[in-house]
């Protein structure tokens, strides 16, 4: 009988032993990162993530990093919207969601790109032949890491102004070359076809009441009234681009004006007409 217990008690030692092995070495081979993969960029090499998170193969295949350091040093790439980073099999997969710009903004000594959430970014070699509206006119003081209010502010008119055009016909917006804010008391749009000035609106026709008095409002996109002007006058320009411009040859005017309301005054190279 303890001849047979002791039997039985070796064989439960043996196969806890070899299962401990087993074990050890399949978790081995998890744990232990063989390779890298980076998906999802499209204009940043590996190279240029890892150089500006401090990062490189050998650092991340020692495992002395988690997931999570890993994801927080990519992530504050300022190109770099969202990073996510997993092990598989051995395998670090690190996939990169590159931001998305809107425009190219510029105050004439320095240009950016900029997002959906107004995050300013570098503009890359591989961005040079973008085709996207330019803002213009910004602050001397435009960087990266910082927006003045009034930057701020024409930032999201210049958003607001590309997206309803956008709305109201992909050719519209594909005619607006740039929105310059370059005059204080106003917004300039530049065509595409031959950098005609269109001048949109004058901040003085935009008044409220106070006590009696007029007065002009302070500029804000999210203002209903606002927004209602800028959206007439983007239909103004939009009808008078399929009803007249289409029809002239390129240099035709010296400007088109859509201050005034309901209607649209033309300067070409010879005389002035009001349409």
């Amino acid at each position: 009988m303890r001849r047979y217990k002791a039997v039985i008690l070796f064989t439960m030692v043996l196969i806890l032993t070899f299962s401990g092995i087993v074990l050890s070495g399949y978790w081995k081979d998890r744990t232990n990162v063989k390779k890298i993969e980076v998906t999802g960029n499209m204009t940043l090499s590996k190279e240029e993530i890892f150089d500006f998170a401090k990062l490189n193969d050998s650092l991340v295949l020692s495992n002395s990093l988690s997931l999570e350091m890993i994801e927080t040093r990519i992530a504050k790439h300022p190109n770099i919207k969202s990073v996510n980073a997993v092990r598989e099999n051995g395998t670090i997969k690190i996939s990169i969601s590159e931001k998305t710009p809107f425009a190219l903004v510029t105050n004439g000594k320095n240009a950016f790109l900029v997002d959906d959430a107004l995050n300013l970014y570098n503009l890359k070699k591989e961005n040079n032949n973008i085709d996207l509206p330019v803002v213009s006119g910004l602050s001397q003081e435009l960087e990266i890491s910082y927006l003045s209010k009034n930057d701020l502010r024409n930032l999201k008119i210049a958003q607001y102004i590309i997206s309803k055009a956008i709305k109201i016909d992909r050719i519209l917006y594909n005619f607006i070359s740039e929105i310059n804010f370059s005059d204080s008391n106003g917004i300039t749009l530049y065509t595409s076809e031959d950098v005609t000035p269109v001048y949109l609106l004058d901040y003085g026709s935009l008044h409220y009441k106070i006590k009696g008095t007029a007065a002009v409002k302070e500029i804000d996109i999210n203002d209903a009234g606002f927004r209602k002007t800028v959206d007439e006058k983007l239909l103004y320009f939009n009808s008078f681009l399929k009803q007249v411009i289409v029809y002239k040859s390129r240099f035709s005017f010296a400007y088109v004006d859509l201050r005034y309301k309901d209607i649209v005054v033309v300067k070409n190279n010879k005389f002035s007409t009001i349409d």
